[in-house]
């Protein structure tokens, strides 16, 4: 799925629309997600709909005391349902292939209204690539939320991405999926580089504690900017966020909110997608209100990191998906 952001200013008053770009499936689920997504506001015109797939489904499975969670997902229409955008399926017709795909302007007309584009991995490479580069072309803020499938991201993809945003898991596995050409290779501001992650290790390997290892995640965020990834802000659960900016110009770290008093993690699902979503919101708010982008200013973007943090600790405290899901 692809969430578009836009926001305007009315009466002093922020007002943000979300539009969802997916492929809905051929049975009743389908129904069920249409209604949960519009019963919220949520624009689902630019949806499409596979007449040959069913809905994808997510099994998850939760830790009754630690509300801890693992998922298996099935695709159906959000993965094999693109035709129309060019990926290639086996039960394709090529003539109604050939003559039914998208334009690259067609594509840029849907995205062109919204301030901010965020994408994930359960859908094709393919139509990430196409909106992301549409998005670049039109200065629209892309966001690359790395959970779903575990693939490789191609160097142009990457490039795209304002934002890359894996958990410690997945940043491992996508980091492996690279590596560090011309390692001995000296280049002009190598050193700067080394004292600023040196500096960052020192400050925040004593505030997360030993159970994660920073300089690891630091050379794995290094690999994937060498091979063209701006931004690598990796969630850490309950030990908060890690941001490595574009070129390590700067590192920021964001520790968890912690949880209403009374409170307890009841399930995690869906904490990390409203980490991300709150993160998006507060970027947006920010741009609205400053004549500097926002993505420039470090307080500014701990502060989105902050909001983020607070979405997705409160996501932890009810069961379910969309029920944990806050609201402004």
């Amino acid at each position: 799925c692809a969430k578009l952001s836009s926001s305007t200013q009315q009466t002093q008053q922020e007002i943000l629309r979300v539009a969802f770009l997916g492929q809905f499936g051929n049975d009743a689920a389908s129904q069920i997600l249409q209604s949960a997504l519009t019963s919220n506001n949520v624009n689902i015109d630019l949806c499409g709909k596979s007449k040959q797939h069913p809905s994808g489904r997510g099994y998850v499975m939760i830790v009754p005391d630690s509300g801890e969670v693992s998922a298996v997902i099935s695709p159906g229409s959000n993965f094999y349902g693109w035709s129309k955008w060019g990926v290639k399926n086996p039960t394709d017709n090529d003539q109604q292939y050939a003559t039914a795909l998208l334009t690259d302007d067609e594509i840029e007309q849907m995205i062109s209204p919204h301030s901010l584009l965020q994408l994930q991995c359960e859908i094709p490479d393919l139509v990430n690539k196409r909106l992301a580069s549409a998005a670049n072309k039109l200065n629209i803020p892309v966001i690359l939320d790395v959970g779903g499938e575990d693939r490789h991201m191609d160097r142009e993809l990457l490039q795209c991405c304002d934002y890359l945003i894996p958990n410690e898991t997945e940043l491992e596995r996508l980091a492996g999926h690279y590596t560090d050409e011309n390692k001995d290779e000296r280049q002009q501001g190598d050193d700067k580089i080394e004292t600023t992650v040196q500096q960052a290790i020192d400050e925040i390997q004593p505030l997360i504690g030993q159970s994660l290892h920073v300089p690891t995640l630091m050379q794995h965020a290094k690999r994937l900017q060498k091979n063209g990834a701006n931004n690598v802000l990796i969630t850490l659960g309950s030990h908060g966020s890690l941001l490595v900016r574009k070129d390590v110009s700067s590192i920021l770290y964001q520790p968890s909110c912690p949880l209403p008093s009374g409170s307890r993690v009841v399930d995690e699902t869906g904490a990390g997608d409203c980490y991300r979503a709150g993160f998006a919101v507060a970027l947006l708010q920010q741009q609205c209100e400053s004549s500097r982008n926002a993505s420039d200013d470090d307080e500014v973007l701990l502060h989105c990191m902050k909001f983020g943090s607070a979405a997705g600790a409160l996501a932890v405290t009810k069961k379910g998906a969309v029920p944990s899901i806050p609201t402004l």
